[in-house]
């Protein structure tokens, strides 16, 4: 497979920042990622990020234990990725509403991108948004997504903004606020894609700029579909992060998919 078709989500194993930033430079150079760490580093799971986040409005070490060896190593990368879980998941995590917890993360997002600005990163920023209870029986997550997601992107109308959900009910994005988005990452590993699927996601990589990441490689490099094998703007990934993986076990079985 081509290693620069490959997409990695965020999550790490590691327990050591300089390993994960190592396991980057040697895998992800095309697309740099900010590593998460949730195994050794507590408040860095995907809501206590957040939440620490909204509290000091930037990320610390304590947030992000990566972040200033990913700014050291990365800052001069013409694109780099960053993970947030969405504001959806944060607020179903707290039992609290979603149209509460909205505008505290778009404060949160604007402190953040301040941030990375003033450490110099000048490259093309991808924002993922984690939404991983985001399915087909939710198909606008609830109502003020679409103003939520023109919030974000008014902080920064230059990035990529992408969300990512590795629902089994695989979310059908077509709706209002999908033209807000610029990549799709989804789990394939449960069912194929059906017709329909095919047709829209067909219709959507015909727009400049637009990137589909087919989540399927647990389930052997097959089962992606026979219309976008071999597209340019289709990328590779896991169905979900590497939290929970074995070090050892990840690089064999990234060393197979980049054969």
């Amino acid at each position: 497979m081509n290693k620069e078709k490959l997409f990695y989500l965020g999550s790490l194993p590691h327990s050591n920042p300089i390993e994960a930033i190592e396991f980057v430079k040697k895998h992800s150079s095309h697309l740099p990622f900010l590593p998460q760490l949730p195994e050794s580093h507590p408040q860095e799971d995907m809501i206590g990020q957040v939440l620490r986040g909204i509290d000091l409005g930037f990320w610390d070490e304590k947030a992000s234990s990566c972040l200033e060896l990913f700014q050291n190593e990365f800052v001069d990368s013409p694109r780099y990725k960053i993970q947030i879980a969405g504001p959806y998941t944060v607020a179903r995590s707290m039992s609290a509403k979603f149209l509460d917890v909205a505008p505290l993360w778009v404060g949160f997002w604007k402190g953040l991108r301040k941030q990375l600005r003033e450490a110099a990163f000048q490259g093309e920023l991808w924002v993922q948004i984690d939404e991983p209870f985001w399915n087909s029986a939710l198909p606008y997550i609830c109502e003020g997504y679409t103003a939520f997601l023109q919030s974000v992107k008014e902080v920064d109308w230059d990035i990529k903004l992408g969300v990512h959900s590795c629902a089994t009910l695989r979310p059908f994005p077509f709706v209002d606020h999908i033209n807000f988005f610029d990549f799709l990452s989804f789990d394939f590993t449960q069912s194929p894609m059906t017709p329909q699927e095919e047709e829209n996601y067909g219709r959507w990589l015909c727009q400049k700029g637009k990137n589909l990441v087919w989540g399927g490689l647990k389930a052997g490099n097959n089962n992606l579909n026979h219309l976008f094998k071999d597209h340019p703007q289709v990328w590779i990934s896991p169905p979900c992060g590497f939290y929970g993986w074995e070090i050892s076990e990840l690089e064999r079985q990234v060393g197979e998919w980049e054969k």
